[in-house]
């Protein structure tokens, strides 16, 4: 194994219950060899830690959690020649079997047998992590507390890549969170001439079009079939926020012909009423659903794109990082997941932080 120094325990922060946090400190991971050890710099909270934290939605106890994440390799195994100690990187926290049938046709996202960093297996909420070296992504003098927000904008890119879509036609994202805001930067690398981002949250809209919307409808204020009866219906409709309300608007909204993505991991049921599921019909909708960020080789083109985009962002993307804590402060970042606070977007870890 390769390594910069000897290192034998770290902190990490752990659910052990519901709503329970134990910071422990523990072995550092050992190297296998073709793993990379990673000290971790920044990681994020991502919507699907919220139920493992507040729900026990975990696969077993205890679960280091944290899958968004950037940081520096510490060590390498000895077959490991893609990357190398002191790397800044960011990492792509899927793993799967790369045998299987899903896998060998580039679909990796779709694999049956897949592991992941945070949920099946330790994250990064520690002050080191063990993955497989080819989930490394070096991502240059990008500052580490950007770098920690490629793995979100993966998710927007590979939305928008699901359907093919012609640059200079129209496009909308209904749900301004993070990987809404996400998705308009996606689209300005696509093309689009006007990007509509429909959200009930007034600062989250003035957000939007910082990184790029020519145009913003506020749920409840605005007239949101007269704003697309004005400028035309978009030839492609992301739906990021997973609410039956923009999921049924997602088919009012989309042009003839046109195509909508499906990115909102839904927790309610959705009824569509015989007019409604019509619009399919008549317009010949073509429907995509969108699930994580990966394509081959793996971890796919998505990762190299997000770490540029961040870098040529229309506005600074450390504005998504609305609220920082160190390692000994989870548990009041999730507290902010909850809090219904109006100006959160990304909430962020600081573990080991950028080196000086």
């Amino acid at each position: 194994m390769s390594t910069s120094m000897a290192i034998e325990t770290m902190r990490a922060v752990a659910v052990t219950g519901k709503q329970q946090l134990s910071v422990t400190t523990t072995a550092v991971p050992d190297c296998g060899p073709t793993d990379a050890l990673v000290r971790v710099a920044y990681c994020g909270i991502c919507g699907s830690d919220v139920p493992r934290y507040f729900d026990g939605a975990v696969h077993a106890y205890p679960q280091v959690l944290g899958h968004e994440f950037s940081g520096i390799v510490e060590a390498v195994g000895e077959q490991v020649t893609s990357v190398r100690p002191g790397d800044r990187v960011a990492v792509a926290p899927l793993v799967p079997c790369h045998v299987c049938d899903e896998c060998r046709a580039g679909r990796p996202s779709l694999c049956p047998a897949y592991s992941f960093v945070g949920s099946r297996q330790q994250g990064a909420l520690a002050e080191y992590v063990r993955v497989p070296a080819v989930n490394v992504v070096p991502v240059g003098d990008l500052p580490l507390r950007v770098a920690a927000l490629i793995e979100p904008l993966t998710v927007a890119i590979h939305a928008v890549e699901r359907v093919a879509f012609v640059p200079g036609t129209d496009a909308a994202v209904l749900g301004g969170g993070v990987i809404g805001l996400m998705t308009v930067i996606a689209l300005r690398d696509l093309g689009a001439r006007n990007i509509t981002v429909v959200d009930l949250n007034p600062w989250v809209l003035d957000m939007a079009r910082r990184f790029g919307a020519t145009h913003t409808v506020e749920v409840g204020v605005d007239d949101v079939a007269a704003h697309f009866t004005g400028i035309g219906k978009p030839a492609l409709t992301v739906e990021t926020a997973a609410a039956a309300a923009t999921r049924r608007l997602a088919l009012e909204v989309a042009a003839k012909n046109g195509a909508v993505v499906f990115v909102g991991t839904p927790t309610t049921d959705l009824v569509l009423d015989p007019e409604t599921f019509e619009h399919i019909l008549r317009k010949e909708l073509t429907l995509r659903g969108s699930w994580m960020s990966y394509s081959a080789p793996f971890p796919g083109a998505e990762w190299t794109k997000a770490g540029q985009l961040l870098a040529g962002a229309a506005s600074d993307p450390a504005q998504f990082i609305t609220h920082e804590y160190p390692l000994d402060r989870v548990a009041d970042g999730f507290a902010v997941m909850r809090s219904g606070e109006q100006r959160r977007l990304k909430v962020m870890f600081r573990v080991a932080g950028e080196p000086t």
